[in-house]
């Protein structure tokens, strides 16, 4: 939200904290954006907060919250739904899903239970050409259900209780390759991911006659699995050099090396089995007093622990690398039996033929206490402050092995410790011109916890001394054990207006953040990286979203917002000069629907079009490679990774018949193709070896139907 970025997400490193909140109920379920993409949401409404929410929302919501607030159970009647899809995707196979929804009272005015589930396949539309040989790879299938239950044992005290069930799997990657025709990647070996998650929460809220006493307490177990196979990152393992042996298969060297991409030696190999599974364990506590609105003053104070354990296990299997390697050839003889490289015995992999092992173990503990309080002034005037106080702490365990995680065959090591604590405030004014005008400003704290860094190996030769001469040129002798927490303040000017007696909704906002002690990471050129809180950004913008009913059958709804988020001096860990746009975010949203209800006969005719566009982005703040020359940012040519990420025209429509109990309809999106790729990740120094740039492909143009029936 609003700019603040400072590069791609890393999918290994579990001190990459998110920047936006995302909330199921009461309780956050965003893990490094890595949301679960939970389809049995049963929605009451969404709310989406821009800007620092921190006040009540903590650490993970420095740019803003997204919340998911679910329907509750009904006690006074019996109720549901049942809908089916079907729908074709160009390039691609077909999808389905059938989801419900059922609402059964178990004692009247009581007790009531509330379900949903959901069962899906969404067609893979990218073919894989390698060895892996499989059309439509990307196929993503989903089992959800969600049950809830509400007990209303007296006027006071509601008690409600839900559990929530996940299970994923795509036996694909989204990401396709730019040398190779649309729609398609190479690779050996199978690639996907998968989402396991339950979720338990007990929601308490006592009416004591001047305030309601609400406790949430929630438990998340959560499995996040992600398989992917670059075998031309390992390539360079196999080729010749120069030896005169003789090239052929089952022992070293497997192949010439090639002038360019060659998809037979792209085919021989070996197949790299890239994996990545994240263990959660979350519980979380909050317990909050919130006042009545029936007088001058409205009121919130609340206390919320949380406890966190993750565990990240990495493993990179290569069958036959012990064997058809250089290492036999170019660092044998070994200290083993037979003097042969073995990875797990040499370099203390988890098994043979692992060309790297890591784990990473985390604790963390959070506690905060935190108010937040309008003094109703006057009619017209209102004002409001908050502050948050907040303590963390982490322990934090990292083991590295393998030929990627060793020196001199010495697994790597990391034990740390972090804690943080402070306070974080917010401010507002807003003034009421009229019953249907409001204005206001508004200033508030964000912040974000800290982390620990993967370690960085230190020598005097090979790779352990490469690096250390790319530290010495940032002014490191070694890279730090942990970084702290970044912040910002953000202040905002807006109004929220009602017109032409309600028919047309304004709301319109600006706004200057300003973000210090920026948590950015820096790639070392040994392929090793490291976190600090180094340089600023500051983003300001324009927001603006209307809706009005042009006639009693025509709705007209349109959002935009203008951002200029930028460095604000140069932070050579990014390489980013003074006023660089900030990576993977666009200067200009907008979107545009069209909405269509007319009653036709005994039923009802709804329709809709829409259009969103999002302006190009790109994947680095510059786009030069830069080194610091005598401790001078400076650029030293173009660079390797910068890659231009086209602008997004989505173009979507639905048409739908209810009659009564009964309604079908028609629906397209991406009807134009005008959304293809989402990320470039560029190839570099294994470029030779891979047909091109790495591609995020969004789902192009599909069509579908479903049916819905209500009781």
């Amino acid at each position: 939200m609003r700019g603040l970025t400072t590069g791609a997400y890393a999918g290994s490193d579990t001190s990459d904290r998110s920047l936006v909140a995302v909330y199921l109920d009461d309780t956050p379920i965003s893990v490094q954006g890595q949301t679960p993409d939970l389809r049995v949401y049963d929605l009451e409404r969404v709310e989406i907060l821009r800007g620092p929410q921190g006040t009540l929302y903590g650490a993970s919501s420095m740019a803003g919250t997204i919340r998911f607030v679910t329907a509750k159970p009904n006690s006074n009647a019996v109720f549901g739904s049942l809908e089916a899809t079907g729908a074709a995707t160009e390039h691609g196979g077909p999808s389905y899903s059938l989801r419900g929804m059922f609402n059964v009272p178990l004692v009247k005015d009581r007790l009531a239970l509330r379900g949903t589930f959901y069962d899906g396949q969404d067609g893979g539309y990218i073919d894989n050409i390698g060895l892996r040989n499989k059309k439509h790879a990307n196929l993503n299938r989903s089992t959800q259900g969600r049950l809830a239950l509400r007990w209303t044992p007296t006027e006071r005290l509601t008690v409600d209780f839900s559990g929530t069930y996940e299970k994923s799997h795509a036996t694909g990657l989204n990401t396709t390759l730019s040398g190779l025709p649309a729609y398609t990647t190479s690779t050996n070996s199978a690639e996907g991911t998968r989402d396991d998650l339950q979720l338990y929460s007990l929601n308490l809220n006592y009416d004591l006659g001047f305030a309601n006493l609400i406790s949430t307490s929630s438990y998340t177990w959560r499995r996040i699995g992600y398989n992917s196979s670059i075998e031309s990152t390992i390539g360079y393992f196999f080729q010749d050099y120069g030896t005169g042996l003789p090239v052929g298969p089952g022992a070293y060297p497997l192949f010439e090396p090639p002038v360019s991409y060659s998809q037979q030696i792209a085919d021989a190999i070996p197949a790299e089995h890239f994996i990545i599974d994240n263990k959660i364990h979350d519980f979380m506590q909050e317990v909050r007093l919130v006042s009545k609105n029936d007088g001058p003053f409205k009121w919130t104070v609340g206390a919320f622990y949380e406890r966190q354990r993750r565990n990240l296990y990495q493993d990179i299997p290569t069958p036959g690398f012990d064997t058809v390697s250089y290492e036999n050839l170019f660092y044998g003889p070994f200290n083993t039996p037979n003097g042969l490289y073995n990875s797990k015995s040499v370099d203390g992999a988890f098994n043979a033929d692992d060309i790297f092992s890591g784990l990473q173990n985390l604790e963390e503990r959070q506690f905060a206490l935190y108010t937040d309080d309008t003094w109703h002034v006057t009619p017209k005037l209102d004002l409001t402050a908050g502050v948050r106080y907040f303590n963390f702490s982490e322990k934090y365990y990292l083991f590295e092995s393998g030929v990627y995680g060793v020196v001199n065959h010495t697994p790597l090591t990391t034990n740390a410790v972090q804690k943080a604590h402070g306070f974080n405030p917010r401010f507002n004014v807003a003034y009421h011109i009229n019953p249907d005008i409001m204005v206001y400003a508004e200033a508030a704290k964000g912040f974000r916890y800290g982390g620990a860094n993967q370690p960085v190996p230190i020598g005097t030769s090979g790779i352990a001394g490469q690096c250390a001469a790319n530290l010495n040129a940032y002014g490191y002798t070694s890279a730090p054990l942990i970084f702290g927490p970044d912040h910002l303040w953000s202040y905002s000017l807006g109004e929220k207006a009602r017109l032409l007696g309600g028919r047309m909704t304004v709301n319109a906002d600006a706004y200057y953040i300003d973000w210090r002690d920026v948590q950015t990471r820096l790639g070392l050129n040994c392929s090793y990286f490291f976190t600090d809180n180094k340089g600023s950004v500051t983003s300001k913008g324009l927001e603006a979203e209307t809706t009005v009913r042009l006639t009693p059958d025509i709705t007209f709804s349109s959002n935009l917002s203008y951002t200029h988020s930028a460095a604000n001096g140069n932070i050579a860990f990014v390489g980013a000069f003074d006023g660089d746009h900030t990576p993977y975010f666009p200067t200009w949203i907008a979107s545009a629907f069209l909405f269509y209800d007319h009653g036709v006969g005994n039923g009802k005719l709804d329709a809709q079009v829409s259009y969103q566009y999002r302006g190009e982005e790109h994947t680095t703040f510059d786009p030069s490679s830069t080194a610091l020359v005598s401790g001078v940012l400076t650029k030293t040519g173009p660079s390797s990774s910068f890659a231009i990420i086209p602008a997004q025209n989505n173009v979507g429509a639905s048409i739908a018949f209810d009659v009564g109990r009964y309604e079908f309809g028609v629906y397209g999106t991406n009807l134009i193709d005008g959304v293809k790729v989402t990320d470039i990740t560029r190839a570099t120094y294994y470029a030779i070896y891979q047909a091109g740039d790495f591609q995020a492909s969004a789902r192009p143009r599909t069509v579908g139907v479903r049916a819905k029936v209500t009781f």
